[in-house]
Formats: structure tokens, sequence, C-alpha cells
């Protein structure tokens, strides 16, 4: 089992900044405001061979009594499952009444601690520093996480109390779970997790930041990323708001399959439609969740199922999966489906099997340009990329007509058997680089 690490201490003092250097990625929300990471984030804490867990908790106070009581509790579960604590304070405050109160329930857990002053990156007086001695640890760190002074020492201090396991690179499809606010993602993951890792709320806007969280289904790895909502530009005015709709677009980018969320409540809207743009044009594969079966009548259902024939028609092979993350339905359903596209994401294919099925294509269903004249398509290859793209040589390939194009794709899909899989087609007008002229 690996060991963890865990960064606890009360709001604003830069947990989330180290999180992201520690991790080398800008996983964490960064702000200058109280309150904004909730949930727990999970990373890697790398160094030469060796790698432990890592997890960034909410700071120990919020303004909001209801998300300070679900964070507390999953900031004690990580404090918990970690054989070390970093404990995060600031130079800039000093020690605080709430300092202390935190360092009280960190002794409780009987853990490895180290102390850590962040935000020295400013000249200080002494006489602050040595306020931070009335907590009585013996290892203490002086760093900044805005200027990296001192996170070597801390890394390498860390690696040395602990048991760090043996890193090893594999392959990891990340799945990210896009959507409005409040049609149940947190409540999906927590579903496909058996346990409550995202915090949940009736409330729109419960998850603002974008977590990722490693699992495991038949022998692939993944890392889920659950996502804040994105919202209407009207609706994004708070700044916290706009940081945690541009990580889920970042999320959509990075992942490899996209899960696009949408309540049963509701009919798809011009919201959805748009984030659906926004995955098509990243050429994602993607599933579509309706979520929330378990609230419509059937009557209802069944104008839902008719409303969602919209993605079947505008996208070849969507997979449609129909859901209840509250009551547990269909959840392996998902699961599969998304093993399945994973699979097929690291398929390579010969040149040779790609030009065949392109042969049969144009045999069956030939293309001519606008003066009707054939167009001759004579070899395909895959190329080395994150998405599955495919060149295609051949003479006058600009002037072949979108609507061919779209034949081409579906074709390709259908004879690989990659419905959902979306496929780039990228056209050269260039002679068979394996044909010799012989």
């Amino acid at each position: 089992m690996t060991e963890s690490v865990a960064l606890v201490g009360r709001t604003n003092v830069g947990k989330s900044l180290l999180f992201n250097k520690l991790t080398q990625y800008k996983n964490s929300i960064v702000l200058n405001k109280h309150g904004v990471t909730r949930d727990v984030n999970q990373g890697k804490l790398l160094f030469e061979d060796k790698y432990l867990n890592i997890y960034d908790t909410a700071g120990i106070t919020s303004d909001d009594e209801q998300f300070s009581n679900l964070a507390y509790e999953k900031t004690l579960q990580a404090i918990d499952k970690s054989s070390l604590i970093f404990f995060v304070t600031s130079l800039e405050d000093g020690i605080t009444s709430k300092d202390k109160e935190i360092c009280s329930i960190l002794r409780k857990f009987n853990k490895k601690i180290i102390l850590i002053i962040n935000k020295c990156d400013k000249q200080k007086s002494d006489l602050k520093r040595f306020e931070f001695g009335e907590l009585g640890f013996n290892c203490t760190f002086e760093v900044s996480a805005k200027t990296n002074k001192g996170l070597l020492q801390l890394i390498e201090k860390s690696f040395s109390i602990t048991n760090p396991s043996l890193y090893t690179e594999s392959k990891t499809c990340r799945v990210a779970f896009i959507g409005k606010p409040n049609v149940g993602k947190s409540t999906l993951i927590n579903s496909i997790l058996n346990e409550s890792r995202s915090i949940t709320s009736d409330t729109p806007g419960t998850t603002i930041d974008s977590l990722e969280i490693p699992f495991t289904f038949k022998g692939n790895k993944y890392l889920i990323y659950d996502t804040a909502g994105i919202m209407k530009k009207s609706s994004t005015k708070e700044i916290i708001n706009k940081y945690s709709i541009n990580m889920s677009l970042k999320c959509i980018s990075h992942a490899n399959v996209c899960i696009l969320v949408i309540s049963a409540e509701e009919l798809i809207s011009k919201q959805d439609k748009s984030i659906f743009n926004i995955i098509k044009e990243n050429n994602k594969p993607f599933i579509l969740v309706i979520n929330k079966i378990d609230v419509v009548t059937r009557h209802e259902m069944k104008k839902l199922r008719s409303n969602v024939d919209y993605f079947s028609n505008i996208l070849f092979g969507t997979k449609i999966i129909y859901l209840s993350a509250l009551e547990n339905r269909n959840i392996r359903k998902l699961l599969f489906t998304i093993n399945h596209l994973a699979n097929n994401l690291y398929n390579e294919y010969r040149p040779s099997r790609l030009t065949k099925i392109l042969n049969d294509a144009c045999n069956k269903h030939p293309v001519k340009n606008s003066r009707n004249r054939l167009i001759k398509l004579k070899f395909a290859k895959q190329n080395k990329s994150s998405d599955l793209s495919i060149t295609i040589h051949g003479n006058q390939t600009d002037k072949i007509p979108d609507s061919y194009r779209k034949y081409l794709v579906n074709y390709f899909s259908e004879q690989l058997g990659l419905s959902g899989v979306p496929i780039r087609l990228i056209f050269k007008k260039e002679k068979n680089p394996y044909d010799t002229g012989s």
C-alpha cells in the first residue's frame, strides 16, 4: 500500500499552490479567497524513482457552515489515511488561534508531522519566526510555494521518513465528468468509487475545483475528474465560478474520455448542446449519461428519450446510458462502456488494414470532384497522436466534399468497431510514401 501525505491547515495559507508545486501540475484552484478548496484533491509526489500519494485538503474554517462541516469530515478522513502530515501555516499571519486549534486536532492522530511555515518569500522579523516554536514541533521547514524556496529539502525529508513506493509509468485513461451544475456528477462518481469521495449537495456549484481521483476497473487504470458545473456566461460573474469553468474546460482538453451528464428532470437544454460542442471540438470520445431516472415518470421518460435522440442523429455511434447514481442503477453498464472505449483508444492499426478499408469504402461509393472527375484515394496510415487520427493520401484531396469526409469517418468507425470513438481524418495530396515506383 502506497503511503500518503496530507496537506492540512486553515484557509488561505497556500496549501493549494503548494500542492500544485509538489505535484508539478496545476490541479487545484489558487485564489486569494477563503474556502476555495472544499473537496480533497489527490496527486502524486514524485522524487527520483519513488512516489507518495498526496492530498490537498480543505482549509479548516469557512463562512459556509454546511460546506465547512462536510469539508471538515473529508479532511479528517484524509488525515486518517495518511502516514505523514504537512501542517501548513503562514509567516505573513504568524500563529493564529486557529493554527493552535488545528495543532491540537493533529496531535490526537499520532501521525508524523512536519510543520511548514509558508510564504517565506518576503523578509519578516525573526520574532515572528520564533512564534512558531510555541507549537512544539521538532521538524519545521520554512518554504515559499510561490518561489519554490525550500521545496526540494521538504521533499527529500518526506521521502526519508516514509516508505515511498516504486514509480513506474503505466497507461492511465483520464475520464472527465462534465455537465451543468446540479446534474449529479459528484454523486455518480461516489457511486462508481463506492465511497463518499466528493462532497454532494442539492445546492448548485457545490463542486468548484476539478478533482483528480485514481480508480481501477477490470485491470485498466483511470484518473477520474469530477469537474465544476459549466454554467452560462451570464451566470459566471463571480471570479471563483470563472476559474472553476476554466478548470473544467482544461479537463476536457486533457481527458481521454468525456462523460456528459444530463439530468432526467430536464430536457436537453441549449447549455447541454454548448457543452457537447466543446467536447466535439476537442475530438473526444464521450458517453452521454442521463442521470436521475429514478425521479421521472414513464411519460416523462418517453419524452426525454425522444429529446435525447438529438445526439444520436448528429454523432455516429454515440453511447447513451440511462442511470440513477442515487440508486446505483446501471452503474456497471457505464463502467463497462468506459472500459470498452478505453481499450479502443490504445489500439494501433496497420497501414495495410486501414488502406484496405479505404479502398473498400471508395469502391462502394467513389468520390468525384465538382467536374465529375474521379478523386483517387490511395493510402491510409494512423498518426501518432493522443486521439485516433488517420492520414489519407491521394490526388485532389482538397476537393473532397464534407459529406464524403463524414461517410469515410463512419465507414472506418464501423469497420474497426469504434462506435463512440471520434476519428480525425487528415487528407494529403502526396504520393504513397510506401510506393517505390517499381
